[in-house]
C-alpha cells in the first residue's frame, strides 16, 4: 500500500503551489517532518521544509525530524483526506507523535488549506 506515500507527495506538490500552505509550513524551515507509517513502503518518509516554506518529499533515512507522526498507513489516510480529526485521534491514541508536540500542532493547519 502506498496511498499514503502518494498524498504526501500530493500534499508537498501542491502545498508548492499556495502562498498560504507555504507560510504554514515557513517556521519549520530546515527540517524535516517525519512520518513513520506502518503498511507503507517505505514505512519513513517525510517533508524537508527550506526557507521560504516550500517542501520536498523525502524517504528512507530522512534523518533528524522536528517531530515524527506514528501511525497506521491507511488512518493517516483518512486524516489527510479530513475523514478523521487529527486531535481527536490523537486524544484517543490513533497515532503518537515522537518529538515536538507543540511543533506537531502546527501541521493541523495545513490540512486545512490543501484539501486531498
Amino acid at each position: 500500500m502506498a496511498e499514503a506515500k502518494d498524498l504526501i507527495e500530493k500534499l508537498v506538490e501542491e502545498g508548492n503551489k499556495v502562498d498560504a500552505a507555504k507560510a504554514a509550513l515557513k517556521g519549520f524551515a530546515g527540517k524535516v517532518i517525519g512520518f513513520e507509517l506502518e503498511g507503507e513502503d517505505p514505512k519513513t518518509m517525510g517533508i524537508k521544509v527550506a526557507d521560504d516554506g516550500s517542501g520536498t518529499f523525502v524517504e528512507g533515512d530522512i534523518g533528524a525530524t522536528v517531530f515524527t507522526i506514528v501511525a497506521d498507513g491507511e488512518y493517516w489516510v483518512k486524516v489527510m483526506k479530513g475523514e478523521e480529526d487529527v486531535m481527536k485521534g490523537f486524544m484517543s491514541k490513533k497515532y503518537s507523535i515522537k518529538g515536538n508536540m507543540m511543533q506537531a500542532t502546527k501541521l493541523q493547519s495545513l490540512f486545512k488549506i490543501i484539501k486531498l
